[in-house]
Parts: structure tokens; sequence; C-alpha cells
């Protein structure tokens, strides 16, 4: 849950680097921004964290830190974090994709909730 659509996008993507590896051994040293448009929010959603996912396995990147801004369904966001390296960030769960089964991002008594699965 989160207070805006903002917080709930960056929430969304430190959860799932969070699934990958100990974020808090991730030093913000470098910086990637990302523009994005969607459909509507959960569609937005899913492919921001495609996104991630995507650098995250091109780039050979970890992040650690998410600055989101949402208008509409288009996303404005900067990335921060550094190459992965095996003896510092420890290997959790490997994420193989982003689905679309039972996607939701709603808001309940003025706060959003996301409801996303992913492959793994």
């Amino acid at each position: 849950m989160a207070a805006s659509p903002d917080a709930l996008f960056e929430t969304a993507a430190l959860a799932l680097t969070e699934l990958m590896t100990d974020t808090t051994k991730v030093e913000p040293r470098l910086e990637r921004t990302v523009k994005l448009r969607g459909e509507s929010l959960d569609l937005l959603l899913v492919c921001w964290l495609q996104e991630i996912l995507f650098l995250m396995d091109t780039e050979g990147l970890v992040f650690s830190v998410f600055e989101v801004r949402i208008e509409g369904a288009a996303l404005h966001a900067t990335l921060r974090g550094e190459p992965f390296n095996p003896e510092v960030h420890p290997r959790k769960s490997e994420v193989k994709a982003v689905t679309y089964h039972h996607l939701e991002v709603a808001t309940h008594n003025d706060r959003w909730e996301a409801r996303v699965i992913l492959d793994i």
C-alpha cells in the first residue's frame, strides 16, 4: 500500500529488486532514466517492472533507489544502483517475467494498492 501512485511504483520496484538481491547492499553509484507510457496504470506498472528486469538483465545492474513521477498513464523515473557483483550482492530468487495474471492497481480508503504476479 502507498499514499500515491508515485510511491506505489517506487515500492513495487524496490520489492521486485529485493526478491532478487539484498537492496541494502546496493550503492546508488550510477543512474538510469526511464520514460514509459501505458494505456492504464496497471499496464504501466507491468511495463515499469519489465523495464527494470530488462536493465538488470542486459546491463548487469542492480538498483536500490527509485524516484518515480506518474502523470496520467505516463511514467518518468530515475533509478540508482550499481553493477551486480556476486561477492557483494547475494543472489536470491531469479525473476523471469512480470505477468498480467490477476493484475490490479486500485485505491482503497485513499491508499494505493497493487497486485502483480511474477514468474520465478
